[in-house]
């Protein structure tokens, strides 16, 4: 089963009994606003010209959420960065939850749990019922860190959103959150890659990193 970055991350920040997600949703939705970014760049749909995103194809990604965004990028008004991106889309977790949790009911990996709270309002949970998807996920990212297994460029995306979002413990354990700390930053630091669509998208990467890791800081010190 082909899943896309923000498919992965949205699994790993669910509790797969509970269904309800783990991750703090600040930080969570400029983790899933990045993995929009990075998952676009990855197929070759966008660049940065000027410090601008713009539209690299007019090919449609074949997934209604993914589609929808690039719809947004294609027919702005005007040209914007990718810290304005960032915001855009990380105001809209709501719609990338509901639409990313749509998408993994219909490919038969989670299930809608409809709770409510005083019989009123919703608070729906979304447990997995196919945990394969998943755990080889998870297994495959342990063994990159275990055995310093040489990692592709979608897998050293996903650490970095992993680090982003505050999900090491709950991907790795809290042990070996720990252990690996210095290699996920190292992962992060020191990704580098060979092709020519592989620097654009490392130039989506590394000013993506700095954008969020920098919105985090000043929310957080505004909040303090």
């Amino acid at each position: 089963m082909n899943l896309n970055l923000v498919d992965q991350l949205t699994l790993l920040a669910l509790d797969d009994e509970k269904g309800n997600f783990v991750a703090d949703s600040f930080s969570f939705a400029y983790g899933l606003a990045g993995a929009i970014i990075l998952e676009l760049s990855l197929q070759n749909k966008i660049e940065i010209r000027e410090k601008k995103i713009e539209v690299n194809s007019h090919k449609t990604c074949g997934d209604l959420l993914l589609d929808h965004f690039m719809d947004q990028i294609r027919n702005s008004k005007k040209k914007r960065d990718i810290q304005s991106w960032v915001q855009i889309i990380g105001d809209k977790l709501s719609f990338v939850q509901e639409e990313t949790v749509k998408k993994l009911i219909g490919d038969g990996i989670l299930r809608k749990k409809e709770e409510k709270i005083l019989w009123v309002f919703s608070n729906d949970k979304y447990p997995t019922i196919n945990a394969k998807p998943e755990n080889e996920l998870r297994k495959r990212l342990n063994d990159i860190l275990l055995n310093d297994r040489k990692l592709d460029l979608k897998e050293s995306m996903l650490i970095s959103l992993i680090d982003m979002c505050s999900l090491n413990k709950e991907v790795f354990g809290k042990e070996g959150a720990k252990e690996y700390e210095k290699k996920i930053k190292a992962i992060i630091e020191n990704a580098k890659l060979s092709s020519e669509v592989g620097k654009a998208v490392q130039e989506i990467h590394d000013a993506l990193m700095m954008v969020i890791v920098m919105m985090l800081t000043t929310t957080t010190i505004i909040n303090n």
